[in-house]
C-alpha cells in the first residue's frame, strides 16, 4: 500500500461524496451490492452498527478507495457465524493490497465473535483473494463460496 494510504477504520457515516466514486465505479462493473449497501445505510436498514458489526473503510491521500462490512451471517440461523460483505476497492486501487488489509482487519474483528466467517466471491478474482487469506472453498453451500474457521486458523489478532 502507499505511503498515503490509511489502515481501515470503521466507517460511522457514507457522505455521498466519498462513497460516490465506490458507487459509480461498482456499477459500471456491472455490480449491484454498492447500492445496495448505501441504499441500506440510508433508510436505517444496515448501518452496520450492531453488536460486532462494521463497515470498514480505506482512504488514499483522503479519498474513500475501499470498503468491508462484518456482520452476523444472515443467510445461517447461528449467531456464532458472521458474515464478510461487500468488499469493493476502486479499480485503480487494486492489486496495491487494500482488498486484503479490510479482509484482514474484518477477520480481526470477527475473531472475538464468531466461530466462522462466510462469504459470497463474486469474481474468481475475489476467489483467489480470500483463498490467500486462509478461507476454504464451499462448493454446493447455499448463500456461501467460502468460509473462514477461527478454530482451524492461526490467526492472531494482533500478529508479532
Amino acid at each position: 500500500m502507499s505511503s498515503a494510504t490509511s489502515p481501515p477504520v470503521r466507517l460511522q457515516d457514507l457522505p455521498e461524496d466519498q462513497i460516490r466514486p465506490l458507487l459509480l465505479a461498482s456499477e459500471a462493473e456491472g455490480f449491484r451490492f454498492v447500492r445496495r449497501v448505501v441504499s441500506e445505510w440510508k433508510a436505517g436498514i444496515n448501518t452496520f452498527s450492531g453488536g460486532s458489526d462494521a463497515l470498514l473503510g480505506t482512504y488514499v491521500s483522503g479519498q474513500l478507495v475501499g470498503i468491508c462490512g462484518l456482520m452476523v451471517d444472515p443467510y445461517t440461523m447461528d449467531p456464532a457465524v458472521g458474515r464478510l460483505r461487500n468488499l469493493y476497492v476502486l479499480p485503480e486501487y487494486r492489486s496495491q493490497g487494500i482488498g486484503a488489509s479490510l479482509t484482514r482487519s474484518v477477520i480481526a474483528l470477527a475473531a472475538p465473535a464468531y466461530e466462522s466467517l462466510r462469504l459470497r466471491a463474486g469474481t474468481p478474482q475475489a476467489a483467489r483473494l480470500y483463498e490467500r487469506l486462509g478461507f476454504t472453498p464451499t462448493p454446493g453451500v447455499p448463500d456461501c463460496t467460502h468460509v473462514y474457521s477461527f478454530e482451524r486458523s492461526n490467526f492472531r489478532a494482533n500478529p508479532a
